[in-house]
């Protein structure tokens, strides 16, 4: 399996996209999944000649984006939709730029449950409609499982699925935010499997800690980090998903997001650790307490 270090890990931390592929190249990552924010920053920053070479740089070192992840307002009102159709379009476009197939969004921004019929019809139609704009661009839409969405239960992701009803939408699988909903990881994967494109790991000491992953709470510089753990020492059982995915030759990129300090040390530990799980040969094994 290939693991990934996502860019958002490092929204406190002062480190370029050189410095996150040198890392990513000295301890065994496959790429980078690449924050929207910075990508944008990247694009509107830079000279495209130096992003091409960078990229190239990446290619030659046997890396890749894996992923834009970014943000869109499926359930915009008619009079917005324009600006937000064109919105998208750039993410596609940024998304060619970086070389990338997959642009990460969540399912609206509110719990599926306070959904009504139209509302829910409409996170459909637009999510079918957004999902063939970036079809056609040869681009996936892929839809995090994530709290406080219409795509936050099994039920929810399952239903919209079958709604929206289109070959580009993929999921992406994050095994914390599933088992936050009350579903065992691995019951849902077997639910949601034509589906599945990308997943996220992160982990957590108590399941009354989850309210750290508030998004309030993880933007702030000053947002709480004690219990964020790592995959090994968490609540969530992750020798068990690996061991599962890698069983069952459920391949797909993974990519880990840490949102508490010191992004280079904790990304390295775990990484070494994923590797070490899978068998695959590694001498210098960091796994911190």
């Amino acid at each position: 399996m290939n693991y990934y270090l996502c860019s958002i890990s490092f929204r406190h931390e002062l480190a370029s996209l050189e410095d996150l592929m040198n890392f990513a190249q000295e301890k065994g990552f496959a790429g980078i999944e690449l924050w929207g924010v910075h990508a944008e920053a990247i694009s509107g920053g830079s000279d495209p000649k130096r992003i091409i070479h960078t990229l190239d740089q990446l290619q030659d070192k046997g890396l890749h984006v894996s992923m834009i992840s970014h943000y869109v307002n499926l359930l915009a009102t008619n009079h917005q939709l324009p600006d937000v159709i064109a919105r998208w379009r750039r993410l596609i476009a940024l998304a060619k730029l970086f070389r990338t197939n997959r642009i990460r969004i969540f399912a609206g921004n509110q719990p599926s449950h306070t959904a009504s019929p139209e509302e829910w019809s409409l996170c459909a139609a637009r999510l079918r409609m957004f999902s063939e704009i970036a079809y056609e661009a040869e681009v996936w839409t892929v839809i995090e499982f994530h709290p406080h969405t219409y795509f936050d239960t099994l039920q929810s992701v399952h239903s919209l699925l079958l709604e929206a009803n289109h070959p580009g939408i993929r999921v992406n699988v994050d095994f914390l935010h599933v088992w936050e909903s009350g579903c065992d990881p691995i019951d849902a994967l077997s639910v949601i499997k034509p589906w599945i494109g990308y997943y996220h790991l992160k982990n957590v000491r108590d399941r009354e800690q989850l309210s750290l992953f508030e998004p309030d709470n993880v933007y702030s510089p000053n947002g709480i980090r004690d219990g964020l753990v790592s995959l090994a020492e968490g609540a969530l059982d992750y020798a068990r998903i690996i061991r599962y995915l890698l069983k069952e030759k459920l391949n797909y990129p993974a990519a880990l997001e840490w949102f508490g300090d010191r992004p280079f040390h904790r990304l390295e530990s775990d990484v070494a650790w994923l590797m070490q799980l899978a068998g695959q040969p590694d001498t210098n094994v960091i796994v911190s307490h």
